[in-house]
């Protein structure tokens, strides 16, 4: 056998031996082997379960069905055939099946609930302190049959709905109530509700009083369903449309672990099989918030649009509550989308800070968020706090943004201005090197002389990105910022809608149906400060389309704002002038002669001195010369 042969063998020996070694190496051991077929019994069993509850609920499902269409046979039967056929029905709940509903009152500072006895639920909520766009008290929860709270279960392998039951009033003050839905023999069903002084939130528990040989037990969760629908509060549906949707959060400490729904037309629903905090339908401006005191094992969560009786969406969800019957504590928030409220909010044992409903109100990710958080909403809130006009708020808001961003400003009018005072020495250049394929030659030219003057090509774009998520954290902030709900400036009567000094007959595609003054007038400042910017730039042949994009901009920001908050128009609109009177008073400061004599001096006396190599030139031309050197000697042997 030759060396090759011999070489082969051995490879291949020492491939086996590498392989077999690694196999036992990472070959699991018997624990882990255990705890393997552990995970995959486990998943597999709750694969099981839940199909298996997905047979029962549609168990479940007719069962309900079949029992509804019974309430209406019953109510139209004789009382002795009644009773018999809601004993029938109800089992040990029989005696809360027959009733009259009743209305009860909850209130404080804050809300007024109104609650009914069939169901022990809550019928609406008016939140006092607001009004609708067109004046009307505001109402988040109206009464409307598609409202409603119910806990199905069995008893007797019959299906029970609360909705159908009427409880009694077991003790009521201003601010609480407790209903009972009685079973007999020392055993009921208890919904009660406490709403406290100076406080958006309602507690809400759930006890089971000795029922635990009634509930059936071969379910793991009972069914809690809250389904509301979202009525028109604001002017101007559609941005209200966009800023409707269904939210929810999971248990957990991660700030970004919120999920949401939201439908411009149509239907979604998900199904949530992680345990969650709280489930949220989001308004505009308001929002009803069910939040558990320990967590939501799952849910199916659903958001549909609709113009049903005036309202914007239709939500609903199914929540899954432990079977265990005993007690379980929730709690409703119905109130305001307030930044400072709800990141303020906690409850139970819940602080404000795992609870996270501030994320309802939409800030922006990221640095736009960030921006917004701790610096723009904290020097609202302190001009707010002595002052009361809005418009003027917006004013001095928009005076301390551009002052603070004043030195980027100033260094990136003056990074222009050296680029122009340089203008001549770049047009030589052009002229030494006028043919295309000394366009190499051309750039390293002018970049040198950039070099030798001191003079950054990009100095004018960096402080403008800089100033970016300033701009782009407002766009976010105006729209979200019930503050400006309803507060009049001017001829906007709302700066948190669009303003219209005319409202037209018929509505332009992309635009709509009114004129807002506020836009044109942040149409026409931009029109004017990039004309100004414009003679700080080459227009010509180098940037061709910017002469375009001088008035087709503004155009496009006349259709976007339109129907945009009118505050939002008008800081730009502001914006926009104090960088015009900005632009106006450096050019006064700089002579743009005076510093093209001083960067022409400053690159003729850079020109004559020796340059200073940075090191990797230094090697880099060192290897050079040894490669030459080395072409040299091989030149010299042949």
């Amino acid at each position: 056998m030759n060396s090759i042969d011999k070489n082969k063998v051995i490879g291949i020996v020492l491939l086996l031996a590498i392989f077999v070694g690694f196999s036992i190496f990472m070959r699991p051991s018997q624990e882990e082997v255990e705890r393997q077929r552990r995970y995959r019994d486990s998943i597999a069993q709750i694969e099981k379960q839940r199909f298996e509850q997905q047979l029962l609920k549609q168990a479940e499902d007719s069962i309900r069905l079949a029992q509804e269409q019974s309430l209406d046979t019953i109510a139209t039967t004789d009382d002795s055939t009644r009773v018999s056929a809601i004993a029938a029905s109800f089992g040990d709940f029989a005696a809360a099946a027959d009733g009259v509903a009743s209305d009860v009152i909850l209130s404080n500072n804050k809300l007024f609930i109104t609650l009914n006895s069939k169901g022990a639920q809550i019928s609406s909520v008016r939140i006092k302190g607001y009004k609708t766009y067109n004046g009307d008290s505001l109402e988040i929860v109206k009464n409307d049959p598609g409202n409603e709270m119910n806990l199905d279960f069995f008893n007797e392998n019959k299906a029970i709905s609360t909705k159908n039951l009427f409880f009694t009033v077991a003790s009521q003050t201003d601010n609480s109530v407790v209903f009972r839905a009685n079973a007999g023999n020392d055993r009921w069903l208890e919904f009660s509700y406490f709403l406290p002084e100076d406080s958006y939130t309602v507690d809400f528990t759930i006890t089971f009083h000795n029922l635990k040989g009634l509930i059936k037990q071969n379910s793991t969760f009972l069914d809690f369903s809250w389904n509301q629908f979202l009525p028109i509060l604001e002017r101007g549906n559609n941005w209200e449309i966009q800023n409707t949707g269904l939210y929810y959060k999971y248990t957990g400490d991660d700030d970004d672990d919120m999920e949401n729904i939201t439908v411009t037309e149509g239907e979604r629903s998900e199904q949530l099989n992680t345990s969650t905090k709280w489930i949220a339908y989001k308004g505009q401006f308001f929002s009803s918030v069910i939040i558990s005191k320990t967590s939501f094992p799952n849910a199916v969560v659903s958001a549909q649009r609709t113009n049903l009786n005036g309202n914007l969406h239709f939500m609903s969800s199914r929540i899954a509550v432990p079977n265990t019957c005993e007690t379980d504590s929730m709690a409703f928030y119905f109130g305001p989308n307030k930044f400072s409220l709800l990141s303020d909010l906690s409850v139970g044992t819940t602080s404000a800070d795992d609870l996270d409903l501030e994320k309802l109100v939409p800030l922006g990710w990221g640095i736009f968020g960030w921006v917004n958080r701790w610096a723009i909403i904290p020097l609202f809130n302190f001009l707010g706090s002595f002052i009361s006009n809005y418009g003027l708020i917006i004013l001095l808001m928009t005076i301390v943004i551009k002052l603070v961003i004043f030195p980027l400003t100033y260094k990136s009018y003056k990074s222009s201005a050296k680029m122009r005072a340089l203008k001549p020495m770049v047009e030589e250049i052009g002229k030494k090197y006028p043919k295309p394929e000394q366009a190499m030659q051309k750039q390293q030219a002018t970049m040198d002389l950039y070099k030798r003057a001191g003079a950054n090509p990009l100095g004018g774009c960096l402080p403008l990105l800089l100033q970016m998520p300033i701009l782009i954290a407002m766009f976010r902030f105006f729209p979200a910022s019930i503050e400006l709900r309803q507060q009049s400036f001017l001829w906007a009567s709302d700066l948190s809608s669009y303003d219209s000094i005319l409202d037209l007959p018929f509505s332009i595609p992309w635009y709509g149906d009114h004129i807002s003054l506020f836009t044109l007038l942040m149409a026409a400042g931009i029109i004017v400060q990039q004309k100004m910017n414009s003679g700080q730039m080459d227009t010509g042949q180098t940037m061709p389309g910017m002469k375009l994009m001088l008035y087709l901009m503004p155009i496009m920001m006349i259709f976007w704002f339109n129907d945009y908050s009118s505050g939002l128009s008008y800081y730009y609109f502001l914006s926009n002038v104090i960088s015009i009177i900005q632009i106006y008073i450096i050019r006064k400061h700089i002579d743009e002669k005076a510093l093209f004599e001083k960067l022409k001096a400053k690159a003729d006396k850079s020109a004559k001195e020796p340059k200073k190599k940075s090191g990797f030139m230094a090697r880099l031309e060192e290897a050079q010369r040894r490669q030459m050197e080395q072409l040299k000697k091989q030149q010299r042997r042949k």
